[in-house]
């Protein structure tokens, strides 16, 4: 091959390296934004659980109040203290209900969270090593033909002895 041949193909071939870095730096801020918002979707996920939980709190804290204040007029009779009981109960029963029907809701979202997320690393992650490993054929071919095209000039030199 000519050297001008070998110097069009290594011009092709730096290209293609310029290339495959260039895609490695994206992937590389794909996962870096991955990371980014799926922490910010955590945190998200947090404070809606934490609202859900005051919000809870208030309402059982009301209940209990209106269950007193139901009760508080002074002649209570065995009656009115079973009624009183069952009734407190019933609103611990609940509130116990309640509180694992958010946790059960909160701990969904957050596996469906990182299951997509798992999903979108391994995606990357493959791209990536495919990238790598065509950066580096890439690099090995332009490494020889920097070596023919030297090999080729030195060969087709005039010499003058």
């Amino acid at each position: 091959m000519g050297w001008v041949t070998l110097s069009l193909r290594k011009m092709v071939m730096t290209q293609k390296v310029s290339a495959l870095e260039h895609r490695l730096t994206k992937l590389s801020q794909e996962q870096q934004s991955l990371a980014n918002s799926s922490a910010y979707e955590e945190r998200i996920i947090g404070i809606n659980k934490e609202e859900a939980y005051n919000s809870l709190m208030n309402d059982y804290s009301d209940n209990i109040s209106n269950i007193a204040q139901g009760f508080n007029n002074g002649d209570a009779d065995v009656q009115d203290l079973y009624e009183y009981q069952v009734q407190l109960q019933q609103s611990n029963l609940d509130y116990i209900y309640n509180k694992m029907m958010i946790d059960s809701i909160f701990t969904q979202e957050e596996k469906i969270l990182q299951d997509k997320v798992n999903q979108k690393q391994t995606y990357l992650s493959l791209e990536q090593e495919q990238m790598e490993t065509q950066l580096e054929a890439a690099r090995a071919e332009l490494q020889q033909l920097d070596q023919a095209v030297s090999q080729d000039i030195k060969q087709s030199t005039i010499s003058l002895v």
